[in-house]
């Protein structure tokens, strides 16, 4: 009776929740070039080349900053004197990182045939 009443709860639970598909799920899924035009709409690029046609979709570029702080090579020190290196009037030093934001589908007549993605998240929730 015990497992009988979990295997009943597990189906309900189941049956009720929505099932998430990552973005690599949710990108492998656009098969034709309609479905790819009815979720992102036009490209930002079309390339025509002799087999196949890339779609380019340009999300902009995304900026990160990062401090690079190590405290192995750190000159920053115990020494609290009034010329330690804590005292110094320093500039704060940093890594700056762009990246691209973009997909990219290789369409051959109405198929996809290859996709690409760099800094984007689409995933999508199961109906």
């Amino acid at each position: 009776m015990k497992c009988f009443s979990y295997i009943i709860f597990l189906f309900i639970f189941l049956s009720c929740s929505n099932i998430l598909y990552k973005h690599d799920d949710a990108m492998s899924m656009l098969n034709t070039k309609t479905q790819v035009i009815d979720r992102f709409g036009q490209p930002s690029n079309i390339t025509k080349g002799v087999e196949y046609d890339e779609y380019y979709y340009d999300f902009g570029v995304f900026q990160e900053r990062s401090q690079n702080f190590n405290p192995i090579i750190s000159t920053v020190s115990d020494y609290e004197g009034p010329y330690s290196p804590a005292n110094w009037d320093q500039e704060t030093q940093y890594r700056l990182t762009r990246t691209n934001k973009y997909l990219k589908f290789r369409i051959t007549g109405d198929k996809v045939i290859y996709w690409e993605s760099q800094g984007v998240n689409f995933p999508v929730k199961k109906n």
